[in-house]
C-alpha cells in the first residue's frame, strides 16, 4: 500500500506541473506577434498613418489603443526616411497605450534595431483580437508574422482601399470628395509570388479591389462583410466606418504580404484578425477542472489496480 501511496502522490504532482505548464504557456509573452516592413512615404504634404492594436486578458476584458502620427513628404522641410516613419509609428503607438489604457497594456511596439522595421507583441497575460493599419502616405509596407505562416497561425487578413479625401487628416474640411482614382497603381506582392499590379486611372475602389481579388487566383475574395467590424468613434475623425467592400484573404498560405500605393487619392487599410485559440478562459480557466478530473480518475485507476492485485494475491494464497 505503501508503494501505492508513493506512486499517487508522484501521479499528482507530475499532472498538476503539466497542467501549470500550459496555464504558464496559454499566458507567454509573445505569443501573438507581427513585424511591419516600413518605407519613405510617395505623397507630398504631410499625411497621416494610424493603427489600431485589440488584445484580450481572459474572457470578460477586452482593451485597444489607437495610434495617430502624421508623416512628412518628400517636399516638405523635414522629409521622413523609412526609418524615422517607423520610430515615429512606434512611439506613437505606444504613446496611446498610455493614454487609453494605462493599467493593462495589452502590447509593446518597438523599432528594430533602429531600422525600418517595427514589432508588435503581445505581453504576458495578454492575447491580441485584431491589428489595423490606416496608411494614407502612400508607402510600401509589408507585414509577416515571426516564425509562422498567417495559415499556421489562422491569422486572417483583409485590403480595404479608400478615398483619401474622405480620411483626410491635415485639412478641417474636404469640400473635394474624390470617388475614383487619380491615377497611378496598386501592387501586392505574396512571398515569392509574381507580382500584382492594377493600374487604378479612373477606378472606382470597388473596382479595384474586385480586380485585385480576381488576380490573386484563389487566395483572396471580394467580400462586402468585413473580416471584423470597423471601430467608429464619432468625436474621432481616426476611426472610418466599413465602406461596403474589402478583400479577404481568410486562409493564406504565405509568410509574407506587400501592399505598396502609388495614388495620391487612395489609401489603404490593412486588417489582421487574430484566432480564439489562445483565449485564456478556453484554457486556462478550464485548466483546474482538467486537472481535478485527471486527478480522480488516475486515482480510481489506482484504487482498481491496487484492489486487483490484492485479490490476485488472494487467489494466489488459496
Amino acid at each position: 500500500m505503501k508503494n501505492i501511496n508513493n506512486k499517487l502522490i508522484t501521479t499528482i504532482v507530475f499532472v498538476s506541473f503539466i497542467g501549470l505548464s500550459s496555464i504558464t504557456h496559454a499566458q507567454q509573452a509573445g505569443q501573438d506577434q507581427i513585424r511591419i516592413l516600413t518605407s519613405a512615404p510617395k505623397r507630398t504634404g504631410q499625411t497621416a498613418f494610424s493603427n489600431l492594436i485589440a488584445w484580450r486578458k481572459g474572457g470578460s476584458y477586452e482593451g485597444r489603443a489607437n495610434g495617430l502620427t502624421f508623416i512628412n513628404g518628400a517636399d516638405e522641410k523635414k522629409p521622413m526616411s523609412d526609418k524615422e516613419v517607423a520610430h515615429r509609428i512606434v512611439v506613437s503607438s505606444n504613446g496611446a497605450m498610455s493614454y487609453e489604457a494605462p493599467g493593462d497594456r495589452g502590447a509593446k511596439v518597438e523599432q528594430i534595431d533602429g531600422k525600418a522595421e517595427m514589432l508588435i507583441s503581445s505581453k504576458e497575460g495578454f492575447d491580441f483580437t485584431h491589428t489595423t493599419f490606416r496608411d494614407y502616405s502612400n508607402q510600401k509596407l509589408s507585414y509577416n508574422l515571426p516564425g509562422k505562416s498567417f495559415q499556421s497561425a489562422n491569422v486572417g487578413i483583409s485590403i480595404n482601399l479608400v478615398y483619401s479625401a474622405i480620411v483626410e487628416f491635415v485639412m478641417a474640411t474636404t469640400t473635394n470628395k474624390t470617388t475614383e482614382a487619380s491615377g497611378g497603381w496598386v501592387k501586392v506582392l505574396i512571398d515569392n509570388d509574381p507580382l500584382i499590379e492594377i493600374k487604378t486611372d479612373g477606378k472606382t475602389i470597388e473596382q479595384i479591389e474586385k480586380e485585385l481579388a480576381s488576380k490573386l487566383k484563389g487566395k483572396g475574395v471580394f467580400s462586402k462583410n468585413p473580416i471584423y467590424p470597423n471601430h467608429v468613434e464619432s468625436s474621432s475623425r481616426n476611426y472610418k466606418p466599413f465602406d461596403g467592400g474589402e478583400v479577404q484573404l481568410l486562409r493564406l498560405s504565405a509568410d509574407s504580404i506587400t501592399i505598396d500605393i502609388d495614388d495620391p487619392s487612395l489609401g489603404v487599410i490593412t486588417k489582421f484578425d487574430f484566432p480564439d485559440v489562445h483565449k485564456p478562459v478556453d484554457v486556462a480557466s478550464k485548466m483546474p477542472y482538467i486537472i481535478g478530473f485527471t486527478v480522480l480518475a488516475v486515482i480510481a485507476g489506482l484504487v482498481f489496480l491496487n484492489r486487483r492485485k490484492s485479490n490476485d494475491e488472494g487467489d494466489a494464497s488459496v
